[in-house]
């Protein structure tokens, strides 16, 4: 299991990988289709009829905790594509996303569930794809973050991998290797992948502490207003300019992080015994 993750993880941070991924989309036609009233499952692999039973109820347990939390409805049906191995023959990695509006996810170990690690962000994509033309990915990337941690109580994915938000988040700020939220929301299509161990992390610790700060239903509210909100916006919306929404979350998450039990250590486990060892750490200024 290790292997693979270094593996995966390795290429995830290349921007080689995300030419790859995206020339490999004419190999994603599944073999296989199930409809709902409310979603199109599909998928390539040959999973046995209890596993397909499973990730259909998973499929719609998700399904409508995002639409309850979002209060919309996608106004279609969403297709669902369960893309087999995330390693191809090519030796090329694909990665969960929103592509021609069908939300493609992966297995990157043998275990079916591994399926469901992305699904809720990539749901939370597929129910606000016609924003796309116009959108702020750093708020839209941060809002299906902030929804996803709401909506499925599992740590099991990247980039926390078992352990706490407050944990991740704190030690890359308590290292002095955080990247500034307004260089990661200015060049966030640079730095997105690129830094992904960061930006994945800071960005969902941001927004889960602007949804308990200004109440979820007013960050729901500024998502489901505007097909973009950009740094501007956010003092419209939550009562302060961006960067001073920043700075309290740091110094928020710092007196958490320092607040955990023996959060020495336990860092040092995060860094050194889960997969995030084998990600890319982007520092300053070679990085950002």
């Amino acid at each position: 299991m290790i292997g693979r993750v270094k593996l995966l993880l390795a290429v995830a941070s290349s921007s080689v990988f995300q030419a790859t991924v995206l020339a490999s989309q004419e190999r994603l036609e599944p073999a296989h289709r199930v409809e709902t009233g409310k979603f199109v499952l599909e998928w390539r692999d040959a999973p046995g009829a209890e596993e397909i039973t499973a990730v259909r109820a998973e499929v719609q347990k998700f399904y409508i905790r995002v639409a309850a939390m979002l209060g919309v409805d996608p106004g279609r049906k969403v297709t669902v594509v369960l893309g087999g191995n995330a390693q191809r023959p090519d030796g090329t990695w694909e990665y969960p996303r929103i592509s021609m509006g069908r939300v493609l996810l992966f297995k990157y170990v043998p275990d079916f569930t591994n399926y469901y690690s992305a699904l809720a962000h990539e749901l939370v994509h597929a129910f606000r794809v016609g924003r796309a033309a116009s959108v702020d990915w750093f708020f839209e990337e941060g809002f299906a973050e902030f929804v996803a941690l709401r909506v499925d109580s599992s740590l099991a994915g990247f980039p926390w991998f078992d352990f706490p938000v407050t944990l991740v988040a704190g030690q890359w700020l308590a290292n002095g290797e955080a990247i500034p939220l307004t260089v990661l929301n200015e060049r966030h299509r640079e730095l997105n992948l690129k830094c992904g161990a960061q930006s994945y992390a800071l960005r969902s610790s941001f927004f889960d502490w602007l949804g308990r700060t200004v109440g979820d239903s007013v960050l729901i509210e500024a998502a489901n207003s505007r097909s973009a909100l950009r740094p501007g916006d956010y003092e419209e919306f939550f009562g302060r300019p961006f960067e001073e929404l920043a700075s309290a979350w740091r110094t928020e998450l710092l007196a958490a992080y320092r607040a955990i039990p023996d959060v020495q250590a336990v860092a040092v486990r995060y860094r050194r015994k889960s997969p995030i060892q084998y990600q890319h750490v982007c520092s300053s200024p070679a990085d950002f």
